[in-house]
C-alpha cells in the first residue's frame, strides 16, 4: 500500500509539473534564429556611422509578444568583439517595448539600472511581419554601441505561415498554376532583412555621428600653400616683353573707333527679346521629360515582405491594368486568368524599361510576361518563389513571329535555337543589370554559355576584369536547367522595402 501511495504521489506531481504548474508559453517566449552572419567581420560606412556585422553572437535569446497588451520583451545575451581588440564583451538583453501603429516595436532596457553610458548602449527594434496589427512573426535588429562604433546583429522569430495564400482569394487548380517549363530555383542563401539601420541608430540608440570631417581640411592646407611658391616664375616672361614693339602699330587706335560708331548696340536689346521667351518654353518641356521615366503610379509604397520563397505583398502594382492603360505598352500579360500579374514598384519599373527597349529595338513586338505574384503575395502554385512581388517570368526574343507571344524553348539539342535573338537578348540583360536593381536572372546553362562566348568574342569580357558591365551581367545570370523557355528575373529589395529579406549576393565571378 505504501508503495502504491508513493507511486501515485510521484505521478500526481509529474502531472502537475507538466500541466497546471508549467510556465505560460507567453512567459517562455519563442526562440530566435540569426538571419545572416558574414563569414568574416566587416565594417561598413552607412551615412557616417561605422557599422560592424559578423562580430557578434547571441546566446539564449528569446522573444515574447503579448497579443493582448501588444507588448514585446527580448531577453538573453549578445557577445561582441570590439574593433582592434581580442577581448570579447558580453551585454545582457532585457528589453521591452510596445507595438506602434506602423508595425514596429522599439525595445529599450527594461531595467533602468542596466549599463547605459555614452560609450556603451544597447537597444533593438522589432519589425512585424504578421498582418492585422499582430507581431507574432518579426525580425529584430539588435544594436550595441561601443566607442563610436555600432555592432549590428539581426534575428527573426517566425510563428506564422507567411507563404499561405489569401483564403478569400479565388484559387485555381494546382496543375493550372504550374510554372512554364518546370519549377523555379531559389538558388543561394537568404541574407538579412533590409530594415532601416541609419534611422534606428539615430532614433533608437540616440547617438551622434563621429565628427571626422574636421580633420580633413587640416591636411589640405599645406597643399594649398605649395602652388603659391610657383607664382613668381610666371612673372619673368612679362619682363621680357618690355621692349614695346606695339607703338609702331599706330593703326590700332582707328580700329578702336570703329566699334564706337558701329550701331550693333541698338541690335543688342533685340537679341534680349527672344531670351525672355525661352524661359516660357522651358517649364513646358520639363514635365514632358518626367512622364516617360515614371512607371506605374502607385499611391502607396509597395511592400515586399519576407523572403522570395516565404513572403507576401502589400500595395502591389497591377501590371495588367497598366498594360491596358498604356497602349502600346510593349509587353503583354499572357495569362491574366492566373491573377498573378502583381509586382512591387521596383519590378514594375524594370518591366516597363524592358518594354520600352523592346519597342525601340523591335517595333511591333510585345514582350510576353508570365507569372509575377498574387495581389497579396503568398504561395503561387508550384513556384518556389514568386511570393512577394520581386519575381517575373519573361519569354525570350525570337525573330520568327510564329514563336513569339508564348513561352517557346530557346534550346534545341543542347544548342541555342537558331531563331533565338541572342544579341538583342544580351543587350536587354545588360540594360536591366545596369539599373543596379537586379538580384538574379535564371536562364538555361546552354544559353548562358552562348552569351559567355559572345561576350568574349566581342571583347566585352576580359579575363580577370570583374568591373565591366558584361562581367557583372554574367555574374547575375544563373544557370538553371528548367529555364529554357523563359528567363526568371528577380529584383533586389530596395530601401523602401523595409520588411523585405534580401538574398545574399551571388559569387563575384562570371561563371563562364
Amino acid at each position: 500500500m505504501k508503495y502504491f501511495t508513493k507511486t501515485l504521489t510521484i505521478l500526481v506531481s509529474f502531472v502537475m509539473m507538466t500541466t497546471g504548474c508549467a510556465p505560460d508559453s507567453r512567459e517562455q517566449g519563442s526562440e530566435v534564429k540569426t538571419t545572416y552572419e558574414p563569414a568574416q567581420p566587416n565594417i561598413q560606412d552607412e551615412e557616417g556611422y561605422k557599422v560592424v556585422r559578423g562580430s557578434t553572437r547571441v546566446q539564449d535569446v528569446s522573444v515574447n509578444f503579448d497579443s493582448t497588451t501588444k507588448g514585446m520583451t527580448l531577453k538573453g545575451r549578445v557577445e561582441f568583439l570590439p574593433v582592434r581588440s581580442k577581448t570579447v564583451q558580453t551585454v545582457d538583453l532585457n528589453l521591452a517595448g510596445v507595438l506602434d501603429a506602423n508595425g514596429f516595436i522599439v525595445l529599450k532596457p527594461l531595467n533602468p539600472a542596466q549599463a547605459q553610458s555614452e560609450s556603451l548602449k544597447v537597444a533593438a527594434k522589432a519589425t512585424c511581419l504578421s498582418e492585422s496589427g499582430d507581431c507574432r512573426s518579426s525580425f529584430i535588429d539588435i544594436y550595441v554601441y561601443h566607442n563610436d562604433i555600432v555592432y549590428h546583429h539581426q534575428v527573426e522569430s517566425i510563428q506564422d505561415d507567411l507563404t499561405a495564400a489569401d483564403p478569400e482569394e479565388e484559387q485555381l487548380p494546382e496543375e493550372d498554376l504550374e510554372t512554364e517549363g518546370g519549377s523555379d530555383d531559389v538558388e543561394g542563401e537568404p541574407g538579412r532583412y533590409v530594415g532601416d539601420v541609419v534611422d534606428d541608430i539615430e532614433k533608437i540608440l540616440e547617438v551622434k555621428k563621429p565628427e571626422v570631417k574636421k580633420e580633413e581640411p587640416k591636411k589640405e592646407e599645406p597643399k594649398q600653400q605649395e602652388p603659391k611658391k610657383d607664382l613668381p616664375k610666371p612673372e619673368t616672361p612679362p619682363r621680357k616683353e618690355e621692349p614695346k614693339k606695339v607703338p609702331p602699330k599706330t593703326e590700332a587706335p582707328p580700329k578702336k573707333e570703329e566699334p564706337k560708331t558701329a550701331p550693333p548696340k541698338k541690335d543688342e536689346p533685340k537679341k534680349e527679346e527672344p531670351k525672355k521667351e525661352e524661359p516660357k518654353q522651358e517649364p513646358k518641356d520639363e514635365p514632358k521629360k518626367e512622364t516617360p521615366a515614371a512607371g506605374p503610379v502607385i499611391n502607396k509604397v509597395s511592400q515586399a515582405i519576407g523572403a522570395v520563397n516565404a513572403g507576401r505583398l502589400e500595395n502591389a502594382a497591377n501590371m495588367l491594368v497598366y498594360e491596358k492603360n498604356h497602349q502600346p505598352a510593349g509587353f503583354h500579360v499572357i495569362r491574366p486568368e492566373r491573377k498573378a500579374h502583381f509586382a512591387t514598384n521596383e519590378l514594375a519599373y524594370i518591366i516597363v524599361q524592358m518594354a520600352n527597349l523592346t519597342k525601340k529595338d523591335m517595333p511591333g513586338y510585345e514582350l510576353p510576361i508570365g507569372d509575377l505574384s498574387r495581389e497579396k503575395g503568398g504561395k503561387l502554385g508550384r513556384h518556389k518563389s514568386h511570393t512577394n512581388g520581386l519575381d517575373a517570368d519573361v519569354a525570350f526574343y525570337f525573330d520568327n513571329k510564329n514563336l513569339q507571344g508564348a513561352f517557346t524553348s530557346a534550346v534545341t539539342i543542347n544548342k541555342p535555337h537558331p531563331n533565338w535573338m541572342m544579341k538583342q537578348q544580351w543587350k536587354l540583360f545588360k540594360e536591366v543589370v545596369n539599373t543596379q536593381l537586379i538580384d538574379r536572372i535564371f536562364i538555361h546553362g546552354t544559353l548562358k554559355k552562348a552569351l559567355c562566348e559572345h561576350a568574349i568574342a566581342t571583347g566585352e569580357l576580359i579575363k580577370g576584369d570583374m568591373q565591366s558591365l558584361a562581367a557583372q551581367t554574367l555574374r547575375r545570370l544563373i544557370s538553371e536547367k528548367d529555364h529554357h523557355n523563359h528567363f526568371h528575373l528577380r529584383v533586389k529589395c530596395s530601401k523602401a522595402q523595409v520588411r523585405c529579406r534580401q538574398m545574399a549576393e551571388p559569387v563575384n565571378t562570371t561563371g563562364c
